[in-house]
């Protein structure tokens, strides 16, 4: 380790100490811990000092003086160490990087575009000041505070710029993270067809989906890592932003508030764990309830993995909130629905097959599906249009199907007057679908 590596770390150490001690001492002062501003803003001074100690030490023991480059450098280092997301803001700013996993703190591969995967630098100084590092981002990178300790060991997290963290200890050799980066925060339809995920037909479709005054209730599906949340984004960008929109996710990763035009008319809600004596914690069922209690026009749901998230949605759907959107982990469209009405089944209000298929088939208009291509394209590989309900069975239609290099074609199959009046209120051209499919 270089001379002035080794400065920064003892720097860094002594810093984090000094922050932890003020915090205690406010904590006791006041009752409650102080803000993650409050302490930034007391830890910028302390850096500082501890900087200029530090030379102060070094030329008294007649060693050279730091150039106020050096200093310079060692206070960005500490600020990002204690304060920021250390190493990882360099590979959360690069724009080629898709991926991080590490095992360990020197352990680090990189997934870059295009799936080429390399070797990373180091995270941290050791595994024990990457675990720091690890368990400050849960305690203050979140939209509510997550433990990362010997009674919970495991962290999903979502990290300010919108990548998603998850890591783990103790039941592994070492701590393991992973980080998967949203690439597109902001994104349209039209940026979709750009991206190859569909085509200008499935994009007029999917417009006229959304769009009020007949919107469609629509469930995502696909695999990990097949852009699922980016390709809601790009539906809801399709939304009026004036629509009030309420987002409930288990780890918060939409981010739409984070858009200056859309941010005054959505609520973002985030699953909070409950603390150490197991007390504070707010599920998803409570957040349900409390969603429909916000007047939205729309409900989004993040991710159903469980049987709350499934009647959350279906209830906010069946409540007049048409055109609400949720994602879910599936290898096909027609797998989707059977995983919902599975999740349905479980928990104390669990619903039969019967009454989930039943209540599907009412309230939800199109399930599509998204599959990681082999050049490693994300695309719409097919859409169903929900039709009925027989006993435990959902009746879908697929109208759009993967074509021949992967990405969803418009079928010969005809729509619903169901769904075809939703989508002519908001201008479908029937016509030129149809076009597409006869060429």
């Amino acid at each position: 380790m270089s001379e002035l590596r080794k400065l920064t770390s003892e720097v860094r150490r002594n810093v984090a100490r000094m922050v932890s001690d003020w915090e205690s001492t406010q904590q006791a002062k006041t009752g409650s811990a102080p803000s993650h501003d409050a302490t930034a803003a007391w830890g910028e001074q302390a850096i500082i000092d501890a900087v200029e100690a530090a030379n102060r030490a070094r030329i008294a023991g007649g060693q050279a003086g730091l150039s106020e480059e050096q200093e310079d450098d060692i206070i960005r280092s500490v600020r990002s160490s204690v304060f920021g997301n250390g190493r990882l803001d360099a590979l959360l700013g690069d724009p080629e990087v898709e991926n991080i996993v590490a095992n360990g703190f020197d352990n680090v591969t990189l997934t870059k575009v295009g799936g080429i995967r390399v070797e990373g630098p180091p995270l941290a100084e050791s595994d024990d000041e990457f675990e720091d590092l690890i368990r400050r981002l849960a305690a203050t990178a979140g939209k509510t505070e997550r433990r990362f300790d010997d009674g919970q060991p495991y962290l999903d997290l979502r990290l300010p710029d919108g990548s998603r963290l998850h890591a783990i200890k103790l039941v592994t050799s070492k701590l393991c993270v992973s980080i998967r980066k949203h690439r597109h925060m902001t994104i349209t339809l039209d940026d979709l067809v750009a991206l190859g995920t569909i085509d200008p037909t499935l994009r007029h479709f999917l417009d006229c989906a959304v769009q009020p005054p007949m919107p469609c209730s629509i469930l995502v599906a696909g695999g990990t890592d097949t852009g699922k949340t980016t390709f809601t984004r790009g539906l809801i960008s399709a939304i009026p932003v004036h629509e009030r929109l309420v987002v409930i996710e288990d780890n918060a990763e939409m981010g739409l508030e984070m858009d200056p035009k859309r941010a005054p008319y959505v609520v973002e809600m985030e699953v909070r764990q409950p603390n150490i004596e197991g007390k504070g914690g707010i599920g998803m069922d409570v957040l349900g309830k409390q969603a429909l209690r916000m007047r939205p026009d729309r409900v989004i749901v993040g991710e159903t993995r469980t049987g709350h998230e499934v009647r959350t949605m279906l209830e906010a759907m069946n409540s007049g909130h048409e055109g609400s959107l949720t994602t879910i982990h599936s290898d096909s469209a027609l797998s989707a629905l059977t995983k919902m009405q599975t999740y349905a089944l479980t928990g104390g209000d669990a619903l039969t097959m019967e009454a989930s298929a039943n209540l599907i088939s009412l309230v939800l208009h199109i399930v599509l599906h998204l599959s990681k291509l082999p050049d490693g394209t994300r695309a719409v590989t097919s859409v169903r249009e929900i039709i009925s309900a027989d006993g435990g069975q959902i009746s879908s239609n697929e109208i759009f199907a993967a074509g021949p290099d992967g990405v969803a074609r418009r079928t010969r199959t005809g729509l619903s007057p169901r769904l075809m009046e939703r989508l002519q209120a908001s201008g479908y051209q029937h016509d030129f679908v149809l076009s597409e499919v006869a060429s």
